[in-house]
């Protein structure tokens, strides 16, 4: 239709030679298609995911291989405890010098009518700590005491132990090593302490504190010992003849003069009889008495009948030298007041003496040639 129309009515362009072109250049999807059009990338959410735990791979019976280590390890630790230490095992309380410690009495002997040996239990721990050994220096120093204190009505006296031994056995159940520690003790009708000590029955306590020091001694620092002893004062002495004597390194010697009232009334006769026998050339012994009623025993010392006066003492202490030798004088106040005059009660500690008076002050002792215990 339109080839017959004339030149000037024909379009301007050619419809197929256009669709042409745009189909050549892809040009017709970015105009007549939605595809043509570019989408935005959705939004991407990133998850973390939990590091998974790397477990190693261990061989069978790892597990039961450390408890038996473990197992193993805590026994040995319980056995070097139990052997070398005292951790494991009640706790013990020794004797010591700044608190009051209950001993058990374990047995009593008779030795006079009104005077009898105590002998009470003392223990230590396996191993001796810093109590044991501040009390051990006390005793290696001379001789010492023990306050005893009477729990029902909050007083106390001080003893003197005639005997102390302590054991090396050691109790595996407890860990302990048991001893014991002897008293002599004279009852008084008026003693609270006495009374209350003899009063005391087998299996039942009584507290105690100490050692306590009552004379410093060395080995060698005197060349004679004399002692003047009346009843139960005849124990501080024994202790220091049986620590003087038993020292190999000593070359004292002891004479003792010991006042009693009767012979049946001499305290730990026995004893010192023994130690004359072994002893015979270190220790001289006289026995005092008001009334003589039998023989001397054979090897025993022999039995004056007197009283500790001028007379008897001047004749005991003829050799006395006052720069090598001391005076010890413990016994009743009546005879203390006779030989060299009473000690004062308190204040003062072991060297509270007091002054110098009766007999050994007339026959010129010097105070401090004599020793009041």
């Amino acid at each position: 239709m339109f080839s017959r129309l004339s030149p000037l009515r024909r379009p301007l362009f050619n419809r197929q030679a256009l669709l042409r072109l745009c189909t050549q250049h892809q040009t017709h999807r970015y105009f007549w298609s939605k595809a043509s059009i570019p989408k935005a990338d959705p939004p991407t959410t990133t998850t973390i995911e939990p590091a998974k735990e790397k477990r190693s791979e261990r061989p069978p019976g790892t597990y039961a291989i450390w408890a038996m280590e473990v197992i193993g390890g805590t026994c040995a630790l319980l056995y070097y405890l139990d052997l070398h230490t005292d951790y494991l095992k009640p706790t013990i309380t020794p004797l010591t010098p700044t608190k009051y410690t209950p001993l058990k009495l374990i047995s009593t002997t008779p030795l006079t009518p009104d005077t009898t040996r105590f002998r009470f239990e003392t223990k230590r721990p396996r191993f001796d700590g810093e109590l044991e050994k501040e009390a051990d220096g006390v005793m290696a120093q001379g001789a010492w005491a023990v306050d005893v204190k009477d729990h029902l009505v909050q007083t106390y006296r001080t003893y003197t132990p005639v005997e102390y031994h302590m054991g090396t056995e050691v109790d595996e159940e407890t860990g302990a090593r048991t001893g014991y520690l002897d008293l002599i003790v004279k009852r008084y009708p008026r003693g609270s302490l006495s009374r209350f000590i003899h009063g005391t029955r087998v299996g039942t306590t009584v507290e105690m504190r100490g050692p306590l020091p009552v004379w410093p001694y060395k080995g060698k620092a005197y060349r004679n010992i004399y002692m003047v002893a009346g009843g139960t004062g005849i124990a501080p002495m024994y202790q220091i003849i049986h620590d003087v004597l038993l020292d190999s390194e000593s070359t004292t010697r002891i004479s003792l003069l010991y006042g009693s009232r009767s012979e049946e009334d001499i305290i730990m006769r026995e004893a010192l009889d023994q130690l004359k026998e072994k002893y015979g050339d270190r220790l001289r012994i006289e026995y005092l008495v008001e009334q003589k009623q039998r023989r001397d025993k054979e090897g025993a010392g022999a039995v004056v009948v007197g009283v500790p006066d001028r007379r008897v003492l001047g004749r005991f202490t003829a050799e006395f030298n006052s720069e090598k030798d001391v005076v010890l004088v413990c016994g009743p106040d009546a005879m203390m007041n006779a030989v060299c005059g009473a000690r004062p009660i308190a204040g003062g500690g072991i060297n509270a003496q007091g002054p110098l008076r009766g007999a050994l002050a007339d026959l010129g002792f010097a105070p401090e040639s004599v020793f009041k215990l």
